[in-house]
């Protein structure tokens, strides 16, 4: 199940109870993520379905190194010259999807202004504590809006690029021929 939320609904600034609308914007935020990474995966299965060759990160239980291996796919094929603005889109998720971890796994408390997120990492050496995270009412709704604005601009080209890869088998870039090599 997907839902989707009218943001304005959630109180941010009203005498509701601040912790209902703190767990609901953090809903948000968790959806947007899952949407973004439905449509990578969705990419991914439409290219390996028209015989694109996908590299074995594509099946990662990482969405980041899903991301990864769809930017390293695209890459390699021009697909109408939609590949290069999907990169982009790529990238600019990317950015937005580093806020991902301490959204998802840190703990969020409700304070008069905003939350704070405080967030701990584990590694094969221990566990690591962030310093914690203070974001203001105003500036979670402006993140929740930074990230549904890079969720569908990334869904609508990879959408593109789903489009293409289904008429016609991608043109794969011809590459620069190496230093010292002769032409042709």
């Amino acid at each position: 199940m997907s839902a989707h939320f009218d943001v304005s609904k959630i109180s941010f600034f009203g005498l509701d109870d601040w912790t209902v609308a703190v767990c609901a914007w953090r809903g948000c935020c968790i959806e947007v993520f899952a949407r973004a990474e439905h449509s990578v995966a969705d990419c991914l299965k439409a290219l390996e379905k028209t015989g694109v060759t996908l590299c074995k990160d594509a099946r990662s239980p990482a969405a980041i190194t899903r991301l990864r291996a769809l930017n390293s796919c695209i890459a390699r094929h021009d697909f109408g010259h939609h590949g290069a603005k999907a990169q982009t889109r790529i990238a600019d998720w990317g950015r937005v999807y580093e806020t991902r971890a301490f959204l998802a796994h840190g703990t969020v408390k409700a304070t008069r202004n905003g939350i704070v997120i405080q967030h701990r990492t584990f590694d094969a050496k221990g566990e690591k504590r962030l310093p914690p995270r203070q974001i203001t009412r105003l500036s979670m709704l402006e993140m929740l809006a930074e990230l549904e604005e890079a969720q569908s601009r990334l869904h609508q080209q990879l959408g593109h690029i789903k489009a293409i890869a289904a008429k016609m088998k991608p043109v794969t870039k011809s590459k620069e021929p190496g230093p010292g090599s002769s032409p042709g």
